[in-house]
């Protein structure tokens, strides 16, 4: 008796032998490590956002807290280092020597702190 000769409820109850199963493979374990993988990645998701949202809320009241509007803050950091004297050109040394004997006929600076500047004027690249 061949299979094909077998009427349908013959060939559903086929007999193919006891298969063990194998527990690191098919579609229950794959399943499974997904669903823990999953469960990571949400739990990291989630506490990435939540970190974000720290990091915000703490800026903006670091923010608040100095007197700076947290929503133009950047633009307000950018005017203040282009208004500042980092910025600015540097003065000539015959400018810088002027300004020193100006100190020094005013009596603001001594002798000794006059010839020390003057030196390091000069001395300068």
């Amino acid at each position: 008796m061949t299979f094909s000769d077998m009427s349908m409820d013959e060939q559903e109850m086929v007999d193919f032998g006891y298969v063990e199963s194998d527990p690191f493979i098919g579609p229950s374990s794959t399943f499974g490590t997904m669903s823990i993988f999953m469960g990571i990645f949400m739990v990291v998701f989630i506490a990435v956002v939540i970190f974000i949202i720290f990091v915000a809320v703490r800026n903006y009241k670091t923010s608040r807290k100095a007197g700076l509007d947290p929503f133009t803050l950047q633009t307000e950091l950018a005017v203040r280092a282009a208004n500042s004297q980092m910025l600015a050109p540097r003065q000539s040394r015959e400018k810088r020597l002027t300004e020193l004997e100006d100190l020094l006929a005013r009596q603001v600076i001594t002798r000794e702190e006059y010839a020390q500047a003057r030196m390091k004027i000069l001395t300068e690249d």
